[in-house]
């Protein structure tokens, strides 16, 4: 759980620190808005003019226009062009109570384990798992940190989870498709 804390407070040693932008800003070409206009006009097509058409059509020869389809398609739509907007930077440190992210400070004992996915140029992140099911896993871009000395010093803090290999598939649909 993350707490807040002022800037004047203590949190043991810095050991390592370093700031990121808050996520990574693709380069959008306008082929890129055609394609995706092409796919979310084929499925509102699906969605609304055509009812025969259906995935059982052999099985089922009359389908009803599914207007929630249609309706969260162009949400989804919406949503992905509203999301355009820049990236703040985040300032990150590894101390000896927890990991500070901004101000919020998360507490080794509130972690339940971090692991590294190194495959650059793409992927170097750090990545945290809270203890609390409702909290979300932190992901750390390590920009030009040296994954094996963060590693090392985390170690000493926290169980390695040495099963991840890949990242979460979240942030692989995030990066092919450029949201």
């Amino acid at each position: 759980m993350a707490e807040d804390l002022e800037s004047n407070k203590n949190y043991g040693k810095t050991h390592f620190s370093w700031s990121f932008p808050e996520f990574n800003q693709y380069d959008r070409s306008k082929n890129w808005y055609i394609k995706a206009g092409l796919v979310v006009f084929g499925l509102l097509l699906y969605a609304f003019l055509n009812p025969q058409i259906s995935l059982f059509w052999p099985y089922i020869k009359f389908a009803a226009p599914n207007y929630l389809f249609g309706f969260l398609v162009i949400l989804f739509s919406l949503l992905i062009l509203m999301y355009h907007r820049n990236a703040e930077i985040v300032y990150f440190k590894i101390t000896e109570d927890g990991v500070l992210v901004n101000d919020a400070l998360h507490r080794y004992k509130d972690i339940k384990n971090f692991y590294i996915i190194y495959d650059p140029p793409m992927v170097k992140t750090l990545y945290f798992e809270p203890k609390s099911f409702f909290n979300p896993r932190i992901p750390i871009n390590l920009t030009d940190q040296n994954p094996v000395e963060i590693r090392e010093l985390l170690t000493q803090y926290l169980e390695e989870d040495l099963d991840r290999e890949n990242e979460p598939i979240s942030e692989q649909v995030s990066r092919i498709f450029k949201f």
